[in-house]
């Protein structure tokens, strides 16, 4: 294999290593679980309007099915009720979690691709004469993303709101992702969710690349 080729395998593996980590973490998070789990933590905020936990939950497990890029998707949500009957979201909510589902959507589509991508380098990369050459760039993409996590839980640390602000203006129009304290969407996912949703994500991708870099260091 000519070393220039092997060099191009070689990045495409460490810049796919971040991608694909973080995209497992997302895909887990996007079940009933992590709602749950988030419910029954000790201070979560409780709804300002009264909505009993047991019925908000359900609420927010249904928002969470509706983003999913497989089933339903935000219909569920336009047949979702409150207790008295009313829907439970606005037809501007519903617009954003379709914008929520397309933006997962997309995620995930660069997930199956880096994915893809990866083990066709790496296989590549075994066959050809420079031995060790995929364990090397896996392990670079591992550290890769041990630092680029580490920068980006530091930035969240400090200043959760930019970053939050940010990351919204970044994958969705002014305008369609702010909502009043009155609406559903920040009653079932107030500041609190998503302080733990980030956290929660930084979590298992530094878990995964810890994981990765410790099988790795055993192989050699």
């Amino acid at each position: 294999m000519p070393p220039k080729v092997a060099t191009a395998l070689a990045t495409a593996l460490v810049l796919a290593v971040p991608v694909i980590l973080v995209g497992n973490a997302v895909w887990l998070l996007l079940g009933p679980w992590f709602v749950e789990f988030q419910y029954a933590l000790p201070g979560f905020p409780a709804d300002p309007a009264g909505l009993v936990e047991p019925q908000r939950a359900e609420l927010a497990k249904t928002g969470v099915a509706a983003v999913r890029p497989v089933g339903e998707g935000v219909e569920l949500l336009r047949e979702a009720r409150l207790p008295d009957g009313e829907p439970a979201f606005d037809e501007r909510e519903v617009s954003h979690m379709a914008d929520v589902r397309g933006v997962i959507a997309g995620l995930l589509v660069v997930w199956g691709i880096a994915l893809a991508g990866a083990v066709a380098a790496g296989l590549a990369l075994r066959r050809s004469r420079q031995p060790g050459s995929a364990r090397r760039a896996l392990f670079r993409g591992a550290l890769l993303t041990v630092a680029g996590m580490a920068l980006l839980g530091i930035f969240m640390a400090v200043a959760f709101d930019a970053f939050f602000d940010g990351f919204h203006g970044l994958l969705f129009e002014d305008g369609t992702w702010r909502f009043d304290d009155s609406a559903t969407l920040r009653r079932l996912y107030p500041d609190a969710f998503w302080g733990v949703a980030g956290a929660t994500v930084a979590i298992l991708v530094l878990a995964q690349a810890a994981a990765l870099l410790a099988g790795l260091r055993r192989r050699a």
